[in-house]
């Protein structure tokens, strides 16, 4: 079984939103470019040829030609989009790859390059096409044959490190994995059975972020458990199987060959700037900020996310989830060292605990680090919360020779962010959200800035720490106290100047009206089909049916437009309108194809609390392919 990443969680009612530090001149905080260095670093050749496609078992014959033509003509870059999308599923076994061999094989993580330096090309057929249609595991595609070239580059004792066969030029590997040859939809069409949640909060895999999570090894379990693959739900069908039965699989090992250096071509690869030498310097990722989206959860009394008041209430809530993530730009590590994260020896705490920098979490059953980072949505002081987290080096954001291949920050029993490197949390991650409910959008859609400030109290040491002369963190009390009382201690750090420049990013974002979020938002990676969680539109209000009674609708569209997809999500009596709910929660999904009807059979909703006593469904409507008009879709219960 492998380790996988562990997070907490914790948040604190602000009495401010934070605001954006002021931003210096480029004159104040000069960005000190990387040296040519061609002595020091080393360069890894990675390589890879797989095959991508786009499934279309999920178009109805009538015009699955015309969907497959209008695919065949898209450009390069959609299929090389998707490439990218396929290949970044290999994240998760790239990162904690210890865990999938023995301790004695002495492997560590062997992080592809970052995106922007992936050389991905199409591979034309016998016939000299880069697009063809053909089937693969008997399912139908539109499909394409790639090969990715990219060059990692790091120091000269990393690759050894990484991977010891890579100990010397000339060395090579191959990392093998099985892709599914459509990566879209896959928690749709597969379920939980390729999701490895070990040791992540319940609830976290979101359809949008399987990367995170995606684990070919995974098996039938036969229990939830918070250390398997499976704890949020239990599939019947292992990884493999799923695969070929619903999406039609690729084997395509990632080879990796250590090359002797070559200035030219470590030019044309490095990533990433140093900001701070001689310490540590944290940054917030802004793009990652980009990464956002509205959803709608039911929040039960028992909930962990009420108990780490990560939302405002119980019932119906509006979450704006998003990516946080903060990288190390300085050349040393940011250092925690040891935390005893689910109390192994309650009785002998690390130093970590004994200053109450970690506080325990009765509902998760672990230490949250408290000190990491707030997030804000425009100036209203309720919505201003402080998250805790694990931190660990789970995305190697730099590609030099300042940044290794490793970091010995991989798990939370032992915290930091290795140079180079970053923590990523990805939205879809319990709690990784500003619950939005209060903001008013009856008025129309709302926008303001969602901002994040990472280190807020300086916690994390952004410089060089301050060691005792055996070489042990030294500590200062603050006015900080935990919930019992006890004063907080912060470890002592000679801070590099304007160390907290760098903190703060913040992404204009608007809030739509009650009923709409990311299903109504548009389509941007080519998704189609009755699965997918876009390009629906709602058209306002609820309709009623007597709560917890089976019952059927009927839904027709006229023969001059093309077919159409229904989805039936719950109503919510508080917010007066649907939850815009994924496909995992619908009620139902319905496919109509031109001048023709179609009926679905469902459970209204039942009665969930005195506020929300069921007995009403919302009905979100949009083209199967999504490149086809929406179409109005007339429906009646029967």
């Amino acid at each position: 079984m492998t380790w996988r990443k562990i997070i907490g969680w914790t948040w604190l009612s602000l009495g401010v939103a934070a605001t954006s530090s002021a931003c210096s001149s480029e004159e104040d905080h000069p960005t000190m470019p990387l040296p040519p260095a061609p002595a020091a670093g080393a360069l890894i050749q990675v390589t890879a040829k797989s095959q991508v496609g786009v499934l279309l078992d999920e178009v109805p014959e009538a015009m699955r030609e015309r969907v497959a033509s209008a695919l065949l003509a898209k450009p390069e870059s959609f299929f090389i989009e998707r490439a990218k999308r396929q290949l970044a599923l290999a994240s998760y076994r790239l990162n904690f790859r210890s865990g999938f061999y023995d301790e004695d094989e002495n492997k560590q993580q062997l992080p592809l390059p970052p995106e922007s330096v992936l050389d991905i090309s199409l591979v034309p057929d016998e016939s000299g096409d880069k697009v063809r249609r053909d089937t693969v595991d008997g399912h139908d595609y539109v499909l394409a044959d790639y090969e990715l070239s990219a060059v990692v580059v790091t120091d000269v004792d990393s690759p050894a490190i990484s991977e010891p066969d890579l100990g010397e030029i000339g060395g090579v590997w191959d990392e093998p994995f099985v892709f599914p040859v459509d990566p879209e939809l896959l928690l749709q069409r597969t379920g939980y059975a390729c999701m490895d949640e070990a040791e992540f909060p319940p609830n976290s895999v979101d359809s949008e972020d399987v990367e995170f999570f995606y684990d070919q090894t995974c098996d039938v379990e036969e229990e939830l458990t918070p250390d398997g693959c499976h704890y949020t739900e239990l599939p019947s069908e292992s990884c493999d199987d799923a695969l070929t039965a619903h999406v039609g699989k690729v084997d395509a090992a990632i080879h990796y060959e250590r090359v002797k250096w070559d200035e030219a071509l470590a030019a044309k690869s490095r990533v990433g700037e140093i900001r701070t030498r001689g310490g540590a310097d944290l940054q917030v990722v802004a793009d990652e900020l980009k990464v956002n989206r509205l959803t709608y959860r039911y929040i039960e009394s028992d909930s962990c996310a009420l108990a780490e008041q990560c939302v405002g209430g119980t019932g119906w809530r509006r979450l704006l989830q998003f990516n946080a993530s903060e990288q190390n730009v300085g050349t040393e590590a940011v250092n925690i060292g040891d935390v005893d994260y689910f109390l192994d020896n309650p009785n002998d705490p690390t130093p970590n605990a004994n200053h109450h920098v970690y506080q325990y979490s009765a509902c998760h059953m672990h230490y949250h680090f408290n000190y990491f980072a707030t997030f804000t949505y425009g100036g209203d002081p309720n919505l201003g919360s402080k998250r805790a987290f694990c931190l660990e080096s789970v995305q190697r954001y730099s590609n030099h020779e300042q940044s290794p291949t490793w970091s010995a920050y991989n798990s939370c029993a032992y915290q930091g962010i290795t140079q180079g490197w970053g923590d990523q949390y990805n939205a879809g991650i319990e709690c990784q959200w500003v619950d939005v409910t209060s903001v008013d959008v009856s008025g129309g859609p709302v926008t303001q800035p969602l901002g994040l400030r990472s280190n807020p109290e300086g916690f994390l040491c952004e410089g060089q720490p301050v060691l005792d002369e055996d070489g042990n963190t030294t500590w200062e009390s603050t006015k900080l106290k935990t919930d019992a009382g006890e004063t907080v201690d912060r470890p002592v750090c000679d801070e590099a100047k304007d160390w907290d420049a760098n903190n703060y990013s913040e992404e204009s974002i608007t809030l739509p009206t009650e009923g709409r979020g990311m299903i109504t938002e548009e389509c941007t990676r080519g998704q189609l089909g009755p699965l997918r969680n876009c390009g629906f539109v709602y058209d306002g209000g609820l309709e009623t049916c007597t709560a917890g009674e089976e019952l059927s609708v009927t839904c027709s569209v006229k023969a001059s437009a093309e077919a159409q997809v229904v989805r039936l999500c719950e109503g919510s009596k508080v917010l007066g309108a649907g939850t815009a709910c994924l496909e995992q929660q619908a009620l139902g999904n319905l496919t109509i194809e031109a001048g023709s009807s179609a009926s679905l059979t469902f459970t209204c909703p039942a009665k969930r609390d005195s506020n929300e006593p069921g007995g009403s469904f919302a009905i979100y409507r949009g083209a199967l392919f999504t490149e086809d008009d929406a179409a109005d879709v007339t429906c009646r219960v029967d």
